[in-house]
């Protein structure tokens, strides 16, 4: 595995996945082999910062906080917006 390129990697990927979706023996081999090379490494190791797993995180983060703003409620009297967080 070490000898191929990614590119042979990434073809190798779709071939040892079927049509409905099972995959084939060596999937999982060519998957961790291809997960050590870059730029594969970078955006979808969890321990960096930018990378995919962690921006999702950081995303659900905001959906959470912007679902504390929606709560609001408009006072009559005053006109102002009350905000519970």
């Amino acid at each position: 595995m070490e000898n191929k390129t990614t590119t042979e990697l990434l073809d190798l990927l779709t071939k040892l996945t079927e049509k409905d979706g099972n995959l084939k023996d060596g999937w999982q081999e060519t998957y961790d082999e291809l997960m050590k090379r870059e730029p594969f490494f970078i955006l979808l190791n969890e321990e960096f910062d930018e990378s995919l797993p962690a921006l999702k995180n950081r995303i659900e983060e905001l959906e959470a906080e912007i679902k504390k703003l929606k709560r609001h409620k408009h006072d009559d009297k005053s006109g102002d917006v009350l905000i519970r967080i």
